[in-house]
């Protein structure tokens, strides 16, 4: 990178960034000579990419909204990470609607946000912009072009701050996993629906133990308040109560 915006200067083909990212099906590195005549127009379908999507990933600032409207648990116990929960896994997103569009009023995770926009950190804390081609929102003469005299936009700038923020705060929700891997209040748990007069199993997940909870020490509560961790600790128990609304979902669009 050669400037502090994390966008490549160098007139070279456009590059494929490196590795595979979720959502992103052709992930290159902005490059200002390439892309030049790019921009980002919003889609008829904001978010059809996302028709599909059935969890996401959550970075730790944004529990305490996402915990208002979905069930968040964690990918796994070992090297898991907390995720919002959109459907019961059958490829349906339940909260996005037939014209695209996420439902009013429900908190849209940052790495939804984002896209089709990431950034990645390389060797001395250098951030590298990656932009998904594949998205049909990136077209030329856009609405929000993404340099305006080979200077990066104000329109890209948010959206590059967005990115290096959601990146700054994986990081510190990493610290918090660990933190709850140590405390061993991580446990595997299972989600079953009454039918016929038989619990029939819905979802296998990983969440917060409410009685390691209660039985933490004196010393540790204090800690995990101390470190602003234990109000999030209850909000995701809290967002459990949300498996009732995907469950009822799931069910009304099974019957149309």
């Amino acid at each position: 990178m050669n400037d502090s915006s994390g966008v490549e200067q160098n007139a070279t083909p456009a590059m494929p960034a490196n590795g595979k990212m979720y959502l992103y099906d052709a992930p290159e590195y902005l490059n200002r000579k390439v892309h030049h005549q790019l921009g980002w127009t919003m889609p008829s379908e904001p978010y059809g990419f996302a028709r599909e999507v059935v969890s996401i990933p959550l970075v730790l600032s944004e529990i305490a909204s996402a915990q208002k409207h979905y069930p968040i648990v964690f990918s796994g116990i070992d090297k898991g990470q907390p995720m919002a929960i959109f459907s019961l896994g059958k490829g349906t997103n339940l909260y996005i609607d037939k014209e695209g569009n996420w439902e009013r009023d429900c908190y849209i995770p940052a790495y939804l946000r984002r896209y089709p926009f990431a950034t990645v950190e390389g060797e001395n804390d250098q951030v590298a912009v990656v932009v998904d081609r594949a998205s049909n929102g990136i077209v030329e003469d856009a609405e929000f072009p993404f340099f305006i005299n080979e200077t990066v936009s104000d329109s890209l700038q948010s959206m590059i701050d967005l990115s290096v923020k959601y990146e700054s705060d994986r990081k510190l929700t990493e610290v918090f996993m660990d933190t709850l891997r140590s405390l061993d209040l991580l446990t595997e748990q299972h989600l079953a629906q009454p039918i016929n007069g038989e619990r029939v199993p819905v979802a296998n997940f990983v969440s917060i133990d409410t009685e390691r909870v209660e039985n933490l020490a004196a010393s540790d509560l204090e800690r995990l308040n101390k470190n602003g961790f234990l109000p999030l600790i209850f909000a995701q128990l809290f967002s459990q109560e949300h498996w009732g609304k995907i469950m009822a979902r799931t069910a009304s669009l099974s019957t149309e």
